[in-house]
């Protein structure tokens, strides 16, 4: 359990940074609110994306490979 909050927090962390950043950087309009907003909820789904869904896709390659 321990780990995947830690997993949680990191993902959300690095995925919500380098999106607002680049979002920041690269958008057309330099928003720094809209940034934020966009950082959190992309880190946020993917942090999820990473703990929940990328372990089952494993899981499905590796009894594909056993098969």
């Amino acid at each position: 359990m321990k780990q995947k909050i830690i997993t949680f927090v990191v993902g959300f962390l690095l995925y919500g940074i380098l999106f607002g950043t680049a979002m920041y950087f690269f958008g057309t309009n330099k928003n720094l609110s809209i940034s934020i907003k966009s950082g959190i909820a992309f880190g946020f789904f993917m942090s999820l994306f990473e703990l929940f869904l990328i372990p089952k896709i494993k899981e499905s390659f590796k009894k594909k490979n056993n098969s």
